[in-house]
């Protein structure tokens, strides 16, 4: 008997993007509203970056859940995501 693992694979960046043009959304778009580089936008679109609030802009712009666009990851009820690290609290000198 041969056994099979069913192997979760995340939507491709490419499939991605053409979900955010379909509702008229630039990468730049997300980028502007989330105060944040049109790079680390990218970034998480490719997967080279893992960063949960842009994942849920991401998720939020083009529509879909973020379970369908990243399952390998949302799925996982054992290990949900954690929050990222913590904000800095210096206080910019005026």
């Amino acid at each position: 008997m041969v056994r099979i693992k069913n192997k979760i694979t995340d939507m491709s960046p490419t499939d991605i993007r053409i979900a955010l043009l379909r509702r008229g959304v630039t990468q730049t778009d997300i980028a502007l509203e989330q105060n944040v580089s049109k790079a680390a936008v990218y970034r998480t679109i490719e997967g080279k970056s893992k960063s949960h609030r842009l994942r849920t802009a991401i998720a939020e712009k083009t529509g879909l859940s973020i379970q369908k666009i990243w399952p390998s990851i949302y799925l996982n009820v054992k290990n949900p995501p954690g929050k990222g690290r913590p904000k800095s609290r210096i206080k910019k000198i005026p």
